[in-house]
Formats: C-alpha cells, sequence, structure tokens
C-alpha cells in the first residue's frame, strides 16, 4: 500500500541519501517552487546527502545556469546530474554500450552541443555518420523532416543515441511531448535505440558511484512514474511521486491511489510502484 505523506520530513530519519527529479519536482520549468526551497533547507541543515538527477539531454552547466535565473538557492548548494553527463561521460569512455559507437555523428532535432571538444564529429551529411544524436528538441517547430532521415538511417542500420528519455514534459501548466518521444518513435520504425538516463539504470549507478550512498537509506522523489519511480525500482531503492506532475490529471480522479497508479499505462515503459505519494514537494 501506497503511504500519502503531507510532508517530507515525516520519513526524513530514514533516508541518508535523497535524489530529486527536476521539471515537476523542484520547478515547472519556468518558476522554482518555493516549498523545494524549503524542502533543500531543511535536509542540508540534517546532513543529508543530496542530488538533483535529470532527465536533461544537456550538460548539468546549463541546467544550473536555468536554476540561477530561476532565482534558486540552497536548490543551487546540491549536486547536479544529467542525463547528458552520464550519456558524454558514457560516449568518451566507449563505456557499454557504447564500445563500438564509431566517431561522426548526425544530429537529430535541436542541435546542442554536447560532443564538442571531444573527439567525436559531426557531419552535416548522414551518408557519412556512424549513429543519430539525440539531445534536445527545445524550440524545434518542425519535424516533418525526422521521417525521412529515420527512415534513412534504418536503411544505413545507424543506432540512434539519445540523451533524454522523457517522452513527456512540464512547462508551467502544459505537459507536452518530450525529447525521450522521438527516441520511441525511432524504435517504433525499427530502429535501434540507446536511451540513456531514468528509468534505465546507468544514470543511478553513475550517481551512487559519486555518492557513495547506501541503498536501503536512497529515496528517489520525481514526479514520472516510467522514469523516476519504475528507475527506483529496478535499482532497488525507495521512492517517492510527486503526483502534482506530469501524471496530475490523472490523480485528479475520485477514485483510490492504487487504482490510479495501475491504470496509467505507457505501450513502451514500465508503470513504477511508489512506496509514498506527495501532491507537491514540502
Amino acid at each position: 500500500m501506497v503511504k500519502k505523506l503531507l510532508s517530507l520530513e515525516e520519513i526524513s530519519e530514514y533516508y541518508d541519501t535523497y535524489y530529486f527529479d527536476q521539471w515537476g519536482v523542484i520547478h515547472d520549468g519556468i518558476n522554482i517552487f518555493n516549498e523545494a526551497e524549503q524542502v533543500f533547507s531543511y535536509l542540508q541543515s540534517q546532513n543529508k546527502k543530496i542530488y538533483i538527477i535529470s532527465n536533461s539531454g544537456k550538460k548539468s552547466s546549463d541546467n544550473t545556469d536555468r536554476l540561477i535565473k530561476m532565482g534558486a538557492k540552497y536548490i543551487l548548494k546540491s549536486h547536479l546530474i544529467t542525463s547528458g553527463d552520464v550519456c558524454l561521460e558514457y560516449l568518451k569512455s566507449k563505456r557499454s554500450p557504447f564500445e563500438n559507437i564509431g566517431n561522426k555523428y548526425f544530429v537529430v532535432a535541436t542541435d546542442y552541443p554536447l560532443l564538442q571538444n571531444t573527439t567525436f564529429e559531426k557531419t552535416s551529411s548522414i551518408e557519412n555518420a556512424n549513429f543519430l544524436l539525440l539531445t534536445s528538441t527545445t524550440g524545434l517547430k518542425k519535424t516533418d523532416l525526422i521521417d525521412e532521415i529515420y527512415m534513412r538511417a534504418i536503411d544505413m542500420k545507424l543506432p540512434l543515441v539519445c540523451s533524454n528519455p522523457d517522452i513527456l514534459g512540464v512547462s508551467g501548466e502544459n505537459i507536452h511531448p518530450s525529447t525521450g518521444d522521438l527516441a520511441v518513435k525511432y524504435k517504433k520504425m525499427g530502429g535501434q535505440a540507446f536511451i540513456i538516463g531514468k528509468p534505465n539504470i546507468e544514470i543511478f549507478h553513475y550517481v551512487q558511484e559519486l555518492s557513495n550512498s547506501n541503498k536501503l537509506k536512497t529515496l528517489m522523489i520525481g514526479d514520472s512514474l516510467f522514469n523516476d519511480i519504475a528507475g527506483a525500482n529496478s535499482f532497488g531503492i525507495d521512492s517517492l511521486l510527486i503526483t502534482s506532475g506530469i501524471h496530475k490529471e490523472e490523480f485528479m480522479q475520485n477514485i483510490p491511489t492504487n487504482d490510479i497508479i495501475d491504470n496509467i499505462k505507457s505501450d513502451f515503459q514500465i508503470t513504477g510502484k511508489p512506496d509514498y505519494i506527495m501532491d507537491r514537494l514540502k
């Protein structure tokens, strides 16, 4: 049975390390949540280890800049790791599954410089590419050319590397398709896709190596049953679902919480089971 919390303080004695998602938990893409700032301040006063683990295809430095512009204070004192950081590290070190990925890449969607100043070479011709790179859809207006790119890449048997698995994103009050949606599309069309980030456990292993934390005393807090909660389940740590994020419409139903969770389904993702729920971080 999922336990509903009114405050994180109710369970803070049980956990030494906290993993937080970004969008929908500590901000909405536009504004920092004031109560999230208070939570971070409280956990820091209790000497807890705090890591923000974000399915952002961009580097953590760019995410930190965004938090600064939003006016974050206590949140900025925490470690921030993005799926972009992990993807970059895995590619540079040719770590599994990228042992034989090749060095030339063709950018899909928004051209974010994730591999700038590395040994990888961006090519303007898909004919010369060893793989497709998908990091961001920020500002993307037209997607009509993507099908054509995908069909050619599949004919060439090019793998797609995606550094942001999020299928849905939060921007203010709006829920919208995100970068991972294009990665799933490639798989639906028959292509091979390597997707780095939650719910896949590479990012959890990466952060645990940095934090040297005890999994039994680690809590994942996120708003996605498919990414944050399913990832925590796979990695073997407890989790707390924020219900005012991407699943907020489902949680407006007047039915038992467990039934709501059981009814949230995805054709390509596993629905995770949280240990706790909370309407918003506080």
